[in-house]
């Protein structure tokens, strides 16, 4: 027996409901139907339609009547100027869980932006990599959009066809993953125009197998326009509720519930009210230091010190801080870039330069970096801090993961001359150096390498033990004893890196890879395999999070708070978004990551199969595994650490063919391909990466190292044709320039050509030509990186080869 729908609608909870818009769902906005698209279909290309599905008769039209592109055109009128109307304008006024659609229309789309809601909508995993705006809604199109189609040029597929099926089942299958997880704990509602539905059939087969593989029993409710007693009663014989209405109907219901609260926006002086939607994933320093608890045990332990540790006195100041602190004051610089290797205290120094910063009266923020970063929203930040007349610091850690968007951010900022809103850049020097930066961030601002301990450091850090009980009951142990001389002499010999390492390090009479592993022998073997996971993954990149972790272990979810308490001292859990139940796995410190996977990981095999593994149960869905998969490749405890090339170039083709919108496991893949010798397959890859997208940089610059390497390996060949070859590089490297002179990697391979060209001719005029333009962009973008290729390419132009290697222009990634 059907229910009635105001009582399926009397216990919905949006943020718990799953939206599922089954075909013919909007018919009462005017939508055309599937028997509407089959009719114009077989009167335009005269077609006997009887007992076809739209399926059918579109490769009809496709393969034999006509062809592709005739199909679209006469689909795509249809849809003209319909728009949403009742129902559907309500959509947008609730969080809910997910939603999806098998429709081609963009009605939802359109009810968005009447409301003036954000909304991030997939219609081809090419989408995987589109930039995302935190807490906007998610819609995955199952079927794509009336808009988008390979006619057109883009990598998206309207599907209709059985071509179009067979070519997206991947797309598809990843969606109706996320669909699973989506419904964990929460409802799906399907609504449509028909039981009878192929689509609505496909949505009933799949929840039963979903149903059937898990133990837990998803509760799905099919919502029908057109009443059918007979189909309801067969659905609900296999544990499915069903209802007859439409959308408007079922709005109407909706709206009749009394909202639990409503969220009005109050203006408070704060200059995030300029844009509202960086509130979640924007910590301001001054809300830090009056509602953090400091925690010496938690720091010696090895997580990050906090702004209420550093407030506490529990860390020694590093001697940038004060240094950064005048000179930005006195106005010298704008920015500013810190980096160093891992564990040396990067982020404690900015957070104690952010401390300062608030102190004097500015507004300090800390972007959230499991959340991406909103270069418009903070343009909209900086524009009320001027008109205000204030000042804003945003502390970014990890930049180089988002140096695409820290890029547009300082572009922003210095199109619009706002010199309101500084950045204070945080980043392992071996991922940042490599990245290609705006000119602005060296222009206006200046980098500081923060190394191994000073002498005052030292004197602060032993001041610091002294002077603090809390520290000194942690140490005193194995420090107890020692003068001030003998203790400073051991600091001074042993101490490179921060706070917790030369606590645990310095201090203490183990070497600190002893007692990492201790630690990790004392835990139970459930706890060790998650904690060398975490660690692994951490240490290459990837944003672990917990249903990452169920899909790679198989671990049961009802057993998930048993392990956490087990691993509590070093693992920890935070919510990144509780309505889509994403929930971020961290250890304690990237060196202790570093340290375990070292140890667990050193068979190649074992870290091959790890990195197959995490790729294979990926879930693009999620921006949080798409900026993982990115960093997978970056991360020198990530892919480059397998050493065999091929298997490497196995990796990043598994990684392209999740998320074939990612750019850098393409530009790895070429890169690796010209390494190996393997010239064709490298141009292949150029020309489809240029058919997908467009030149740029990076390909331009792997165009250049391509031919260089043709010059110098291609067997069998005259030196005259070397130099016809070299004389093509010269040619497009000059091309290239002029369309991309502020890439460091295409002027650096420009002049590898020169040192290529003198070497076979004996002419230094190519080089010195590149070495030119180095020296203008070494003036213009002040990137010290450009300061050394131009020491590095003067030492092997005036060493005169006779011998070069290819390869040595590949050196520098750049991606």
């Amino acid at each position: 027996m059907s229910i009635e729908l105001s009582h399926l609608v009397s216990d919905l909870t949006p943020e718990r409901t799953v939206l599922f818009f089954g075909a013919g769902a909007s018919i009462p906005s005017g939508a055309p139907t599937v028997e509407r698209l089959i009719k114009s279909l077989a009167d335009r290309f005269k077609i006997d339609a009887d007992g076809l599905s739209l399926k059918e008769i579109s490769t009809l039209v496709e393969k034999k009547v006509s062809n592709r592109r005739e199909l679209v055109a006469t689909i795509r009128p249809l849809f003209k100027n319909i728009r949403p109307t009742g129902g559907l304008l309500n959509v947008p006024l609730f969080k809910w869980k997910g939603l999806y659609t098998t429709n081609y229309d963009t009605l939802v789309e359109q009810a968005f932006k009447l409301k003036a809601q954000p909304l991030t909508s997939y219609s081809s995993n090419f989408d995987f990599s589109q930039p995302e705006v935190h807490d906007a809604q998610k819609l995955f199109k199952v079927h794509g959009s009336i808009e988008k189609d390979v006619v057109d040029g883009v990598q998206s597929r309207l599907i209709i066809s059985e071509d179009d099926y067979d070519l997206t089942a991947e797309y598809r299958e990843k969606l109706y993953n996320r669909l699973k997880a989506d419904i964990d704990n929460a409802r799906l509602v399907v609504i449509g125009n028909s039981l009878a539905d192929t689509h609505i059939k496909e949505i009933v087969n799949w929840a039963i197998r979903v149903n059937s593989e898990g133990h837990n029993h998803r509760s799905v409710t099919f919502v029908s326009y057109q009443k059918d007693d007979n189909r309801a009663s067969l659905l609900e014989n296999k544990g499915f509720q069903v209802t007859f209405g439409g959308v408007d109907e079922f709005f109407a219901e909706l709206a009749k519930k009394a909202p639990e609260s409503v969220v009005v926006r109050v203006a408070t002086g704060d200059p995030l009210d300029a844009a509202p939607v960086l509130q979640p994933v924007t910590r301001s320093v001054v809300h830090a230091l009056g509602s953090e608890d400091s925690n010496v045990g938690s720091m010696f332990n090895g997580w990050p010190a906090k702004y209420a540790d550093i407030k506490a006195g529990l860390t020694f100041e590093r001697s940038i801080v004060s240094e950064i602190d005048r000179d930005l004051d006195a106005g010298q610089f704008r920015h500013v870039v810190i980096v160093g290797a891992s564990g040396v205290g990067k982020t404690t120094a900015a957070r104690q330069l952010m401390i300062r910063l608030s102190g004097r009266n500015h507004f300090a923020w800390e972007h959230d970096v499991s959340a991406a970063l909103l270069p418009d929203a903070w343009k909209l930040v900086a524009e009320r801090l001027g008109s205000d007349g204030a000042r804003g610091f945003l502390f970014i850690d990890e930049a180089s993961s988002q140096i695409n968007e820290v890029n547009k951010l300082v572009d922003l900022l210095h199109a619009k001359s706002l010199t309101s809103l500084s950045l204070v850049l945080v980043s392992a020097k071996s991922a940042w150096a490599p990245r290609i930066k705006s000119p602005y961030i060296y222009r206006y601002g200046r980098e500081f390498n923060l190394r191994r301990l000073d002498g005052s450091e030292v004197d602060r850090l032993l001041s610091l033990v002294d002077n603090s009980g809390s520290i000194r009951a942690l140490v005193e142990a194995s420090f107890k004893g020692f003068s001030r001389y003998e203790r400073r002499r051991r600091l001074v010999e042993r101490c490179e890196s921060d706070f917790f390492v030369c606590l645990r390090n310095v201090f203490a009479s183990e070497k600190f890879d002893d007692i990492i592993l201790r630690e990790y022998a004392a835990l139970n073997e459930n706890s060790r395999n998650v904690y060398k996971l975490v660690a692994a993954l951490q240490s290459a990149g990837v944003s672990v999070h917990r249903q990452l972790v169920i899909r790679l272990l198989s671990i049961p979810s009802i057993e998930i708070v048993g392990l956490l308490a087990s691993l509590s001292d070093v693992v920890l859990e935070r919510t990144i978004d509780q309505r889509q139940g994403i929930y971020g796995w961290v250890g304690r410190h990237q060196v202790i990551s570093e340290i375990i996977t070292r140890y667990k990981f050193s068979d190649q095999d074992a870290l091959y199969d790890l990195i197959s593994r995490v790729i294979e149960e990926s879930s693009p869905t999620y921006q949080l595994e798409v900026r993982s998969l990115r960093e997978l490749c970056a991360s020198e405890y990530g892919i480059p650490r397998i050493t065999d090339r091929k298997k490497q170039n196995v990796l990043y083709r598994m990684i392209m063919s999740v998320v074939p919108g990612e750019r850098v496991p393409r530009h790895r893949l070429i890169r690796n391909l010209i390494r190996l010798g393997e010239f064709e397959e490298a141009a292949t890859e150029i020309r489809i990466f240029e058919s997908d997208f467009r030149e740029e940089g990076p390909i331009a610059r792997y165009k250049i190292d391509l031919m260089l390497a043709r010059a110098e390996h291609s067997p069998g060949i005259l030196d005259e044709d070397r130099v016809a070859i070299l004389r093509e590089a010269t040619a497009y490297a000059s091309t290239a320039i002029s369309r991309f002179g502020d890439n460091k990697y295409v002027l650096n391979a420009y002049a590898q050509v020169g040192v290529r060209w003198f070497k076979y001719t004996g002419k230094p005029d190519v080089f010195d030509a590149a070495l030119d333009l180095l020296r203008e962009a070494e003036e213009r973008l002040a990137d010290p990186e450009i300061s050394s290729m131009i020491t590095r390419a003067t030492r092997v132009f005036t060493a005169a080869p006779t011998v070069l290697d290819a390869a040595d222009a590949l050196e520098e990634v750049g991606d």
